[in-house]
């Protein structure tokens, strides 16, 4: 992945994401503070984020330090390295929110997520939400507006079994869904056991996956 910082409305920096790598950090050391994405796009196979910046204040400290999760420390078995960048989706209709259940080949069955997954190569990540989301649900909807970029590190284990070195980021979009259905998940075997849609006002009683608490706290909209 790679991130482009606009400043009054000219690239002012442009960098590659490296493996394990937090965006917040590599543009801090660059000089760069980001303020809120604008887009993100396929460009020549790789996905490109742009976002807002501005230059790093005297006042700012640095981001904190994201230590690898290890779900499995001490084994001798080397790693496979993997960064994966996904699209997922803030989905919300007369139903409620659109939420989807991980799968027991997961790290956390039985947890909520919001719906999404990993994007084909050269996939657009806003196609690519789409596909993963009527895979997962059977819902048709509308992107929205590009709310967030997520990073997490971990050393686990793979749905196949292997150990993974495994940088996953997660470009979080807004959607709305204007004829919601009963979810049916089309993608049989994969990584959602099942989904459904949650009353906005109850979604906090739901055991989400820290990465989906942290985009529904900041972003869902207050009802």
């Amino acid at each position: 992945m790679r991130v482009i910082g606009l400043l009054a409305g000219n690239a002012v920096v442009d960098l590659v994401i490296g493996h394990g790598e937090h965006p917040d950090a590599t543009l801090y050391r660059a000089g760069w503070i980001a303020r809120r994405p604008v887009e993100a796009r396929c460009c020549d196979g790789d996905v490109v984020v742009t976002l807002e910046v501005r230059p790093v204040s005297p006042a700012d400290a640095p981001p904190a330090d994201r230590m690898v999760v290890y779900e499995e420390p001490g084994t001798d078995e080397v790693p496979v390295i993997r960064q994966r960048v996904g699209a997922y989706g803030i989905v919300l209709s007369e139903r409620g929110l659109l939420g989807t259940v991980l799968s027991r080949i997961t790290g956390a069955p039985g947890a909520w997520n919001l719906p999404g997954g990993g994007l084909d190569a050269g996939e657009e990540p806003m196609a690519g939400l789409l596909r993963e989301i009527h895979e997962e649900t059977g819902q048709e909807v509308v992107a929205g507006q590009l709310l967030a970029l997520q990073s997490d590190h971990w050393i686990g284990r793979a749905p196949n079994g292997g150990l993974e070195d495994y940088h996953a980021l997660r470009i979080i979009y807004s959607a709305t869904c204007e004829k919601p259905s009963r979810p049916r998940v089309h993608d049989l075997g994969g990584s959602t056991a099942r989904a459904d849609w949650v009353p906005v006002k109850s979604w906090r009683k739901l055991p989400w996956t820290r990465a989906a608490r942290q985009a529904l706290s900041q972003h869902l909209p207050s009802r």
